[in-house]
This record gives structure tokens, C-alpha cells and sequence, in this order.
């Protein structure tokens, strides 16, 4: 793991280094977003933000992967080797997460292949839509000659 541009062997290190860096921007109340760390080849970033009119501060520890952002929760009080498991635990979880888009991606090619066996087909219910179509055309033009009825009778109807 690279904290701080400085590579690091040991877990209990790493996590010194890594807490260190939090505590020292969480005590400066850093706004914006501070490259941390590299583990995995994925880019921890430290995102601070000051809030309200008082003293109100907030972060958040963000692993960055391609086109998302995964919160960490790397509080002031997690010790330096738990700092080092909750990372280890969220690129675990990559590979869980990437076998359940695969799946979802495999489903969702065999259900396009079953809609495409259906282009070019006749609709099962083409004639009965096109009698409802006919049948919604009779009721708009009846409606349209109401209402032009309607206003002829008012126009023609004596001022009171």
C-alpha cells in the first residue's frame, strides 16, 4: 500500500500512516478532496467539506474505482490495522460484486435474445388493436363535433 506517496509493507504501518493522515486533515478541517492512499491499485481519497454557519464539518473516505466511488468508513476512533481490514474487506467484495454483474449481464444478453426472436413478427393482437384504434378515432371525431356544436349554440344564443 502507497500512503502518502510512501510505500508500505506491513498492514500495522500502513494503517499508522493512513489514520495519521486522517486525524491530521480531520484537525485542519480540510476542505476538498486529498489523495490518501493507493491499495490495489485503487485510489483512496479523503473529501472534507465545511457546512452551516457555525463550525459544522464533515468527511468521508471514498475508494475510487472506474466510473464509481465507494464510501470507506475510516472514523477518528478505528485504530490503524482496522483501517487497514475495512480496505482489504471493500476490494474483496470487487470480486463478489463483479461475478453479480456478470450474471446480470449474461441474464440480460438471453433475454435480448429472446425479444429479438420476436422482431419482425406479427403482433398476436394486431387486429383487435387496430379495431380499438378505429373505435378511439370514432370517439374523438364525435367528441371535436360536440364541442364545435356546443360553441355554435353559444355564439348563436341572444346576449343576455
Amino acid at each position: 500500500m502507497v500512503v502518502l506517496g510512501k510505500d508500505h509493507v506491513e498492514r500495522k504501518e500502513a494503517g499508522r500512516a493512513l489514520v495519521k493522515e486522517i486525524l491530521t486533515l480531520l484537525q485542519l478541517q480540510q476542505e476538498g478532496a486529498v489523495h490518501l492512499a493507493t491499495i490495489g491499485g485503487f485510489h483512496l481519497v479523503y473529501e472534507g467539506e465545511r457546512y452551516g454557519k457555525g463550525d459544522g464539518y464533515r468527511f468521508e473516505t471514498l475508494l475510487q474505482r472506474t466510473g464509481a466511488e465507494y464510501e470507506i468508513d475510516l472514523s477518528s476512533t478505528v485504530t490503524p490495522l482496522g483501517a487497514i481490514s475495512r480496505l482489504e474487506h471493500a476490494l474483496d467484495g470487487f470480486d463478489d460484486e463483479q461475478r453479480q454483474y456478470r450474471r446480470r449481464l449474461d441474464e440480460a444478453q438471453r433475454r435480448l435474445a429472446s425479444y429479438q426472436t420476436r422482431t419482425g413478427g406479427l403482433f398476436q393482437f394486431a387486429t383487435e388493436l387496430d379495431a380499438k384504434r378505429s373505435k378511439l378515432r370514432e370517439v374523438e371525431d364525435d367528441l371535436a363535433a360536440e364541442v364545435v356544436a356546443e360553441t355554435e349554440r353559444a355564439s348563436a344564443a341572444p346576449a343576455a
